[in-house]
């Protein structure tokens, strides 16, 4: 009943304003649409050139080797938990993170 008497209350007391073309020309003299943005090429070739630069460093530096060394000795960590080393924690520090950015940049393309 009370959404009637409101509705009702509206529809009798509604007014209008003459426009005389004054929204058209107001919209004609306004850029209300803002540019779409252009996409950034160069972070991606950054982040390409970065990505090489990277593999090349991990190659270079034997980070192979190490990596598995680091894997097998995890391991041998869980069975012994006192054998517990730098060396180890910062190669799955190492591996968690490729592993998080491998998977950032897959979801990212």
């Amino acid at each position: 009943m009370k959404d009637d008497n409101i509705k009702r209350f509206f529809d009798d007391h509604k007014q209008s304003i003459v426009d005389e073309g004054f929204s058209q020309r107001l919209f004609a003299t306004l850029d209300c649409l803002p540019e779409p943005k252009q996409e950034r090429d160069k972070s991606k070739i950054v982040m390409l050139l970065f990505t090489l630069f990277g593999f090349i460093l991990f190659v270079f530096l034997g980070g192979y080797g190490e990596l598995i060394k680091g894997l097998v000795s995890i391991g041998d960590v869980v069975a012994n938990f006192s054998l517990l080393s730098p060396e180890i924690v910062v190669a799955v520090l190492f591996t968690l993170c490729s592993v998080f950015a491998v998977g950032k940049f897959a979801v990212e393309s």
